[in-house]
């Protein structure tokens, strides 16, 4: 644990990013910046949870000061900072074919806890015979920028992939099904999003924070989970945490959390964060 963190309040942080502490509709998280002042203070580490990639998250990173390992991809890794206080358990670190310390990438620790995106581009590339799709790795940088109306840097980030390949399915429903059949016997899983379904290995948001939060609490074993978040895919995320905090959205209904002690937040996006934030750090 790095050695300016204080014992009080004993919180470990898990956040959501696209609507949740970004606004939903310009990214901005303006509303939520003395927040992220006292967490930095306070030496609370809080961790984005996200589908983003590594090379998308740099930046923001870099702008909010968070210099806490991350959860990419929906789960499928998590990138710790090289020189981060923060030890793999005994147990995994010697558990044949790990994957821990199989990438290092931009002053990262890549830690795979799905599989790599190498491994699941041979799996679609056997697939291709089979059913009609397109990945990212068959897209030029010009192709997926005018399909997503990203710029290229945005575009080029996005592509920097290490854990999952994003695909836009061309064939029929019935025979989705059988490519879902076919993607579980390789242990993978799909995620429906907006206009793209990812392909990823067993792993998702709630997974990868208990993970992580096994290697805080060899240290801090006295943390406590919280998790913000505001769409479907954080459900794992959200019941998993000790305290879950749903953050309204403007866009879709909250999703539905099967735990009795989460919070709905009153206000949008980084506001909501905030608030919740700020009235937790005040009570535990």
């Amino acid at each position: 644990m790095p050695s300016n963190q204080v014992a009080t309040p004993n919180l470990l942080i898990f956040t959501d990013l696209d609507g949740t502490l970004l606004d939903h509709h310009n990214y901005s998280f303006s509303p939520a910046t003395q927040a992220i002042v006292l967490l930095n203070t306070l030496g609370i580490a809080w961790i984005f949870n996200t589908s983003k990639t590594l090379a998308e998250l740099l930046t923001l990173r870099k702008t909010l000061s968070n210099r806490h390992p991350m959860i990419v991809e929906n789960g499928g890794g998590i990138a710790i900072p090289e020189g981060y206080d923060l030890a793999p358990p005994p147990a995994l670190s010697r558990a044949k074919n790990s994957s821990v310390r199989d990438l290092t990438h931009q002053g990262f620790q890549l830690i795979t806890l799905g599989k790599r995106r190498t491994q699941i581009l041979d799996i679609l590339k056997a697939l291709h015979t089979q059913f009609t799709f397109t990945g990212f790795n068959d897209l030029s940088v010009t192709e997926l920028a005018e399909l997503t109306g990203l710029t290229k840097t945005q575009t080029e980030q996005a592509m920097q992939r290490h854990f999952s390949e994003p695909i836009i399915w061309q064939d029929t429903e019935e025979k989705f099904d059988k490519f879902r059949h076919r993607i579980s016997e390789h242990s993978l899983d799909l995620l429906r999003g907006g206009r793209f379904i990812h392909v990823i290995g067993k792993s998702d948001k709630g997974i990868a924070m208990r993970w992580l939060t096994s290697l805080y609490h060899q240290a801090r074993p006295e943390l406590k989970t919280v998790a913000l978040g505001d769409g479907e895919n954080d459900i794992a995320m959200l019941e998993n945490a000790d305290f879950p905090v749903i953050i309204r959205s403007p866009a879709h209904n909250p999703p539905s959390v099967q735990r009795k002690n989460t919070i709905l937040t009153q206000d949008y996006g980084p506001n909501g964060w905030s608030q919740a934030l700020h009235a937790l750090l005040k009570t535990k």
